[in-house]
């Protein structure tokens, strides 16, 4: 069960940052389009930060219940935190040298925003929980609302489209980084 929601919400943060769509850049003269690429590589670094603290699995021996709660707890805390981190990045990115950068920047931050109201949401639910049995039901609950971080992503990558800045992104060292095939679940 673990490798799974990890997988699956690794896949889902990889397509809410995925930078390889075919659009062309709005830019035109070479220096604004090295700045519009070097904005990208950051938008995309402030994603990765989360991207980065999902690949690993949580602390847990699933045969040990008195660690359990704990163990998922303390792991989605600090996703959490990098979810965090990825949204406050962000916001200040949002005056880009692109005039649709605030859209983009909007964009990836609301899909970040997601992730991380799933993650807290579910850590709030361990933590409250009286039983393993309950903090199972938590985490499966999570692993069932996969699908909505799908959308959050498709969404995202449909702006990189509309916005002109998918180009960029295919240029950008920190977004090439994450266009890396997500992991089969």
């Amino acid at each position: 069960m673990r490798r799974t929601v990890i997988a699956v919400v690794t896949s889902c943060l990889l397509a809410v940052s995925a930078c390889s769509s075919g659009g062309s850049s709005t830019t035109t003269a070479t220096a604004s389009e090295a700045d519009v690429v070097a904005w990208m590589d950051k938008v995309c670094g402030a994603v990765d930060g989360t991207v980065k603290s999902m690949a690993d699995e949580p602390p847990i021996d699933m045969n040990d219940p008195s660690t359990l709660k704990k163990g998922l707890s303390d792991w989605l805390g600090t996703k959490v935190a990098a979810a965090d981190k990825s949204i406050a990045d962000l916001k200040a990115l949002e005056d880009g040298p692109h005039p649709k950068s605030k859209e983009l920047v909007s964009a990836a931050s609301s899909g970040m925003g997601q992730i991380k109201d799933l993650l807290a949401g579910t850590k709030s639910k361990l933590d409250a929980a009286g039983d393993e049995n309950q903090v199972v039901a938590a985490f499966t609950e999570m692993v069932g609302r996969a699908g909505e971080l799908e959308k959050a992503g498709a969404d995202v990558q449909r702006k990189f489209d509309e916005t002109g800045l998918a180009g960029a992104a295919q240029k950008a060292n920190n977004c090439k980084g994450l266009q890396a095939a997500p992991p089969t679940t």
